[in-house]
């Protein structure tokens, strides 16, 4: 097998993406450095003082004694000795043995607090807060050997030394007593418990004994909702309740339909039905069945689903054939009209019986599901915890019954007597320097940690960021060339805030002059990246600009209509050909916007009238360029531009022009750019670098690519963020105004 090619990692597209988010490493470094050399510039010196103590053993402890204590008794000591030292009383008689309380700071605070605090003397407060100081300076640590560090912290080194001496001294002469009074206790209280986690384990025994015995299942039948599509079966339980709403409606619509055009036959045509009618309705209901299982069970147009989506189309017809046949006989003089009626009823009424059914089973799915994962989830719940009471009161009735044992506890005492005395190997002395804080190193851990902040930033927002950046990756991912990149200018911004004040104030400029006309007559960069895009497109097989170009885009926002307008242009004025620009986005229609000319009439009126007429064509102030606006706003746009490809005003405006330039809506969110992406030549898609997703731009590209195959490459806006510096069309010197053509 052939090696696998092994990615490098590209370190200048690394570094590009953080200069693109520089601040968001600039803004923590600087705040974490700050805030470290200022917290390192308040602290006070720390010093500390250390002594070390040891454990003498006579003899190892067996066994059966360190599973009595649970640890190793080097680890148990460790344990003892730090809390010991952290606890209260230990501490309090620590405070109060050295005079702590009594220091002049200590008591003005206690006295300023005691107004928050009536209850407590001046002398409590600062016993309390001498104790609370103590507890988070003192700490005991083990070395690599057998021995224990106690080790104090503090401002003063004086204060430092004496703490520790005392500390070691009260730990060397209370350790062999206590460890001594902690062995009978645990005899002792071993002894009681035994008795008590008998009687718990025997009872949680019989408990878990009875529930195996008397437990039942509840067999549930076959469900294909589980774990992994319970979601899917939510979202098709959703959409099977809009699409009930909706057949309802629709039939009440056909309903309608057929008392119109039936008249006084409606009475009988209502009730008419035969067997061969509800035979069909009864399979397309049983089909609607397992079309629920199936969408349950698989994602996707899968080869299953198909095959029922195929028998439930021939079914229908079959069913609006039998209804057809149905009228003829039973009203032998009904008309046509009559007879497409009843069956497009009859096919409604079938249609909200099947919705109804699939919303029916899915809910029935989805109640089984919901049903058998309670019942199973409570049963093995039950189960985990009488086991594990069970082991529970097994594991501590076994612990103390070993404890109990009079060799055990006889070795533990005599291991008591004999042993586990503590020795100073070490006593403190004054620390020379001060061990904290290392101002240093905080600075570096700060600027350190604000530098990780910074790149964990950068990283999270660029991997969060799915748009597309390069125009490598766009032509590699999308199977398409890119045609042309076109830089953010203040022309596309100028005409946004004309549009806002012309949709404001009610009044727009109707001469066909446009801002955006003058800018492209002019040596632009705009201008000259849409005369590369024309000659890229006249570089196929043919050399020959196609003559019917379609441009959309996958999404709105991304500049397809401003695209659209600027080829137009480009052709007209820079190819002299006689150019139109239709506007076929009847949703949101900005051609005339853009172009300044009137909306209306335009293409909506033209599609219902069934041709072109010459106030639909609106000339512009470049000679050879044409607007067809949308014209007329209509209820149902797609509708009326499925009749645009083979229409008579498709005919006349390739034979009237050179060119024609279509602006479609998006082709994600409605089917227009599919639609007419069929009866044109070429299909220019738009997308704007670092803003379009990449699953946005794929899909919108795959839709076009399946309609007929004819993608002729993709625009991209937002130049800056997929070239670099020194493609500005300012880098080299050449700006529009050194550069500007007057016009004659």
């Amino acid at each position: 097998m052939p090696e696998q090619e092994t990615k490098s990692i590209d370190i200048r597209s690394f570094v590009k993406a953080i200069w693109r988010r520089k601040w968001l490493l600039v803004i923590p470094v600087v705040v974490a450095t700050a805030a470290g050399t200022a917290v390192s510039m308040t602290l006070s010196p720390v010093y500390e003082a250390k002594s070390t103590i040891v454990t003498r053993m006579q003899e190892r402890l067996s066994e059966p004694l360190a599973r009595i204590i649970g640890r190793s008794p080097i680890e148990e000591q460790l344990t003892r000795l730090q809390e010991r030292v952290k606890s209260r009383a230990f501490l309090v008689e620590l405070v109060r043995t050295l005079g702590l309380a009594e220091s002049p700071g200590l008591v003005a605070w206690a006295e300023e607090a005691r107004a928050d605090n009536p209850n407590l003397t001046v002398e409590d407060l600062a016993e309390q807060k001498a104790v609370d100081g103590l507890q988070r300076r003192i700490s005991v640590s083990r070395s690599r050997t057998d021995a224990f560090y106690i080790i104090v912290r503090d401002t003063d080194a004086d204060r430092a030394m004496l703490l520790a001496q005392h500390i070691t001294n009260a730990i060397v002469s209370a350790s062999n007593r206590e460890q001594l009074e902690d062995i009978r206790a645990v005899h002792d209280f071993s002894i009681e418990q035994l008795v008590i986690y008998k009687q718990k384990l025997t009872d949680a025994e019989r408990r878990l004994r009875e529930y195996q015995e008397t437990r039942v299942s509840n067999g549930i039948g076959e469900n294909p909702i589980s774990e992994t599509n319970v979601h899917r079966a939510d979202i098709l339980i959703s959409q099977a309740s809009i699409e009930k709403g909706q057949a309802i409606e629709e039939l009440a619509d056909r309903r309608t339909a057929l008392q119109r055009v039936a008249g006084g036959d409606y009475s009988i045509l209502a009730e008419l039905q035969s067997t061969e009618l509800t035979g069909t309705a009864d399979q397309l209901v049983q089909y609607e069945r397992e079309v629920a299982s199936v969408l349950v069970r698989t994602t996707g147009q899968g080869a299953e689903l198909t095959t029922l989506y195929v028998g439930v189309a021939d079914l229908k017809g079959e069913l609006r054939d039998e209804a057809r046949s149905l009228v003829t006989q039973t009203l032998p003089g009904a008309g046509t009209a009559v007879r497409e009626a009843f069956a497009q009823y009859k096919a409604a009424e079938v249609e909200a019986r099947m919705i109804e059914e699939r919303h029916r089973v899915l809910n029935q799915y989805m109640w089984n599901y919901t049903r058998g994962r309670a019942s199973a989830a409570g049963e093995a719940l039950e189960i985990d915890r009488l086991e594990q009471e069970v082991e529970s009161n097994r594991a501590l009735y076994e612990t103390f019954l070993q404890q109990t044992a009079a060799g055990q506890i006889t070795e533990a005492l005599e291991a008591a007597q004999a042993g586990g005395r503590f020795e100073i190997i070490e006593p403190p002395i004054r620390p020379s320097a001060p061990v904290a804080p290392d101002k240093l190193m905080i600075m570096v851990l700060s600027l350190f940690g604000g530098l990780v902040v910074g790149l964990a930033a950068v990283l999270v927002s660029e991997q969060s960021d799915t748009s597309l950046k390069d125009i490598e990756d766009i032509q590699r991912i999308l199977g398409v060339p890119v045609l042309a990149t076109v830089p953010s200018a203040d022309i596309f911004r100028t005409i946004a805030s004309l549009e806002k004040q012309a949709r404001r104030s009610g009044q727009q400029s109707t001469d066909g002059n446009s801002a955006l006309v003058s800018h492209m007559v002019r040596e632009t960069a705009v201008s000259f990246e849409f005369r590369r895009l024309a000659r890229k497109l006249a570089q196929g097989a043919s050399c020959v600009i196609p003559k019917s170009i379609m441009v959309t885009s996958a999404n709105r926002g991304e500049g397809k209509t401003s695209a659209a307008a600027c080829l137009a242009i480009t052709l007209a004025k820079h190819y002299g050909k006689r150019t139109v620009l239709v506007d076929c986005d009847l949703r949101k229609p900005r051609i005339h916007q853009i172009m300044a000319v009137a909306s209306r009439p335009g293409l909506a009126d033209a599609l219902e009238r069934g041709n072109l007429l010459g106030t639909d064509i609106k000339p512009t102030a470049l000679p050879n360029l044409f607007v067809l606006p949308c014209g007329t706003r209509r209820k149902q746009p797609t509708w009326l531009l499925e009749s645009f490809p083979g229409s008579r005003v498709m005919t006349e405006l390739l034979a009237s022009f050179d060119h024609v330039i279509f602006d479609t809506a998006p082709n994600l969110p409605v089917p227009d750019a599919m639609i007419m992406g069929g009866a044109v030549e070429g299909v220019v898609m738009v997308m704007k670098a670092g803003v379009t997703p990449r699953e946005v731009a794929m899909r919108g590209v795959q839709l076009q690519m399946e309609e007929k195959g004819n993608v002729l490459g993709v625009v991209v806006n937002n130049l800056e963020r997929v070239l670099p510096y020194y493609y500005d069309y300012r880098y080299y010197g050449y700006t529009t105004d050194t550069c500007e053509l007057e016009e004659e």
